[in-house]
Parts: C-alpha cells; sequence; structure tokens
C-alpha cells in the first residue's frame, strides 16, 4: 500500500480559491423564475429533477452574473464580490482565509488568478434543478489552467442559485476534455441530453448548507482527498463542510485543527459507470515554521479491492505528532490515526548471489 504523503501529498499546491447531483429526469421545457419571485414546476417535490430552462434567458443570465463576478474579483472589489456571490460561498471563502492566518478579503483578492474571459468559451447549454433555485451553465473552449499547464479544450460549468430575489454565482468548475472526444464533439453540437447524462454538468439538486464562521486557528490545517469515480460529503470539527467529486484535491480546513481531539465525518458514494481504483484521506497540520514539514494525523487509504465505507471518527492531534514537524526530531515518527490498517509494503526480492 502506497504512503499517504505519495498520494496526497503533491496535491497541497493544487488548490484554487475561486474555482471550485441524482438521476436526471427526462428533459422539460421550464421558464427561469423571474427576479420577482419563483415558480415551482409540478415535479419539483419529485427531486431530484432536472429540467431544461429556456436558453437564451439561462445564457442572458449566466453571461451577466459571470461577467460582475469576474469585474469584481479583478477590481479587488469585495462588497460587488459579495453582491454577486452566494451566501454560502461567501462563508467558505472568508473561513479559508482566516484559517490560514491571513486577513480577509484583503489576502483572498490579492490572491486571486484573473478569471478567464467568457468570450473565449462558447455557450452549450444550461440545465435548471432543485424547483429551479439552482442552474448549471455550460460553456466549452480553450483554457489553460496554472501557470504550466498546457492550453486545453475544457468544459466550464458555472453553478449559479438564485437567493435573496436574484441569480448568484457559487463556483465554477473545469473539465479538460482532451481525453473525452466524444463528450467534446458532443458540446460542441450544443447537445443538451449529454449535460443530462454527466453529473459534471448537473446543478445542484439541494442548495448549499451555508457553513459558520470560524475563528483563527489553533493549528493550521489542510484535507487532502484522492477520490476516483467517487463522491465524498465530509464536515470537520462540526465547522468544516467539503464535497470532493471524482478528483484530487486539497483544501483549507475552516477554523484548523485542534491539539488534543478533533472529529470528522464522512459519506461515501461510489458512482456507477465509473472506476473506483483507489481511496486516499488524509488530514494534516500544516508547518508555521520555516522548514518544518507537515505531519499526517489521520488517514484513510484504500485500494480498488477494498469497499470504501465512511462513518465518523474521534482522533487526537498529540503534542509529539506537533514535535515530530521538525526536522531534528529524533524519536520515531508517531503515528497517524488510520481508519482501516496499512497493508504491508509487498517485499522485493533480493538478487541471488552468483
Amino acid at each position: 500500500m502506497k504512503a499517504i504523503f505519495p498520494i496526497l501529498g503533491a496535491m497541497a499546491a493544487a488548490t484554487c480559491a475561486w474555482a471550485q447531483q441524482g438521476a436526471p429526469a427526462r428533459p422539460q421545457a421550464a421558464p427561469i423564475p423571474a427576479p420577482r419571485g419563483i415558480t415551482l414546476p409540478p415535479q419539483a417535490a419529485q427531486a431530484p429533477a432536472y429540467v431544461v430552462p429556456n436558453q437564451q434567458k439561462a445564457r442572458e443570465i449566466a453571461e451577466t452574473v459571470y461577467n460582475t463576478w469576474r469585474l469584481a474579483m479583478m477590481r479587488q472589489d469585495d462588497q460587488a464580490w459579495a453582491g454577486c456571490t452566494s451566501a454560502a460561498r461567501q462563508n467558505k471563502v472568508r473561513n479559508m482565509v482566516v484559517s490560514e492566518r491571513k486577513q480577509f478579503p484583503k489576502d483572498f483578492f490579492s490572491k486571486q488568478p484573473q478569471p478567464p474571459q467568457l468570450e473565449h468559451f462558447s455557450y452549450v447549454g444550461s440545465i435548471a434543478g432543485c424547483g429551479n433555485r439552482t442552474m448549471a451553465c455550460t460553456f466549452v473552449g480553450k483554457l489553460q489552467l496554472g501557470a504550466k499547464g498546457q492550453l486545453a479544450e475544457n468544459a466550464m460549468v458555472v453553478e449559479l442559485i438564485f437567493e435573496g430575489g436574484r441569480w448568484k454565482l457559487d463556483q465554477t468548475r473545469f473539465f479538460n476534455l482532451s481525453h473525452l472526444p466524444n463528450v467534446k464533439k458532443r458540446l460542441h453540437s450544443r447537445d443538451l441530453s449529454v449535460l443530462q447524462e454527466q453529473d459534471g454538468f448537473h446543478p445542484y439538486d439541494k442548495l448549499p448548507v451555508i457553513p459558520p464562521r470560524c475563528g483563527a486557528p489553533q493549528l493550521i490545517g489542510k484535507v487532502f482527498v484522492d477520490a476516483p469515480g467517487r463522491e465524498i460529503e465530509m464536515r470537520i470539527n462540526g465547522v468544516s463542510l467539503h464535497e470532493f467529486y471524482d478528483e484530487r484535491r486539497a483544501d483549507t480546513i475552516a477554523g484548523g485543527l485542534r491539539r488534543g481531539q478533533n472529529t470528522i465525518s464522512y459519506t461515501i458514494k461510489d458512482n456507477a459507470g465509473m472506476q473506483h481504483p483507489t481511496l486516499g484521506i488524509g488530514l494534516f497540520v500544516m508547518p508555521e515554521t520555516p522548514g518544518n514539514h507537515p505531519v499526517c494525523v489521520f488517514d484513510h487509504i484504500l485500494d480498488a479491492k477494498d469497499a470504501a465505507r465512511g462513518g465518523t471518527f474521534t482522533f487526537t492531534v498529540s503534542n509529539e505528532q506537533i514535535a515530530s514537524m521538525n526536522p531534528k526530531f529524533q524519536r520515531a515518527k508517531p503515528e497517524p490515526f488510520h481508519v482501516v490498517p496499512l497493508k504491508p509494503q509487498p517485499k522485493q526480492e533480493q538478487p541471488k548471489k552468483k
């Protein structure tokens, strides 16, 4: 079994603060709710139910909200940003910044890459959900993710929420289409059925929970997840909420970790029709002293043969674990809390002496 660091440690730099689902029903024509109110379709009580809204109106909404949000980001205008960003996302972003001992909103805006221009993308279509209170609007175009990333064809999904009488942006998601030629072809042909078939293009089937605002952390913590073919919903210390969908990602833990007892609970769902080769979940205390290393305090590592089950767990961050972050630490490294025992590494055969 691979160690947690090779599986998950490389993801620490892969986070992106601004980039950041049920069997679909048969598409039905449904209007976008007017700004003065929301009209719920008859099937709204039978969730999840996704509908195809008026595409022209959906496109206008998506482009207006996204461009307003993008301009607020580029101008570092926190009031304009708050006005077009969902309440749940506002608290998540604020908690992330505070949990890294930084100032919000100053340090949030200063670290953000420039959001891509919609002019570089073509509109594909939109799907609405949650009684027309959520909408996922998909665009396709070429994009370079990261300073060293290559220009590649990507789908960009703009997730919107109707709250306070207006549409607001919750998050944007990107999917590299380089290895999905059939999906890419269907997107370029504006085949709306592909948006129904692929979970990544779905709107939320429930409104996101607004997390409580956290205080400054005792210990800066990160959660690293490698969950191909799986969907994970997670809560850490009752405050930090996380969702992972068929991805490899690192998140800052809202409110951080504490010396002594901590709790984590999560559910794991295998996505039908997708491979589930491995699973890796790790919680790390991050160093604040130059030269120190992260220390893993909790892990859940499985291979393809194991059944992935969630649960609620209590684990301890000990003084010895904190001390072991110092490279001068001489004693045996303390073990993290293992949800399942790590499998021993297979022994390599030694070459026979001639």
